[in-house]
């Protein structure tokens, strides 16, 4: 998987092992990168463990607050002058467009029109990797249940019709 984004860092993280002020400076500089990586979502309370040993080659995940839900963010420290990379583990969806997008992608894939409900939250945070299920309507209401699978984080999902 390729990094998403490197911070330049702090030359003190290396010393940062406490969890005191040099983590929370990278916690505050996460929580900048990944803000301007999501917007409009808002990010809360970005967390790193305060027991990991911040060396070059160091990796460790870290959590956030986005809409509510559970995000994580693997980091990876790449040298001594404190400077770390970051790969995001969860997509953030914005239900309208991903339901829009399926509209569209199954409409073209079976050949007649079918609105979606993918539920009733404004996004949706999911693992890359994980799927959930939104309901697909034809105009003569038959309903059917599709498996969408988040690709990565940027969003890319990929779908399958589930059995009636």
């Amino acid at each position: 998987m390729k990094p998403l984004g490197i911070l330049m860092g702090f030359a003190v993280l290396m010393v940062a092992c406490g969890g005191g002020t040099d983590q929370t400076a990278m916690e505050r500089e996460l929580q900048t990168a990944l803000a301007g990586e999501l917007t409009p979502v808002e990010i809360k309370d970005v967390a790193c463990p305060e027991d990991v040993e911040l060396t070059p080659e160091s990796v460790f995940l870290c959590g956030a607050e986005v809409e509510s839900s559970y995000y994580e963010v693997q980091v990876t420290v790449i040298d001594a002058q404190g400077r770390f990379e970051y790969e995001r583990r969860h997509a953030v969806l914005n239900v309208v467009t991903t339901e829009l997008q399926l509209e569209a992608d199954v409409t073209e894939a079976l050949g007649f029109e079918v609105t979606t409900n993918c539920g009733d939250n404004e996004y949706l945070i999911v693992s890359v990797g994980n799927t959930f299920q939104c309901t697909l309507v034809r105009e003569t209401g038959a309903t059917r249940n599709v498996e969408v699978q988040v690709e990565n984080a940027d969003a890319v999902i990929t779908w399958q019709l589930l059995p009636n």
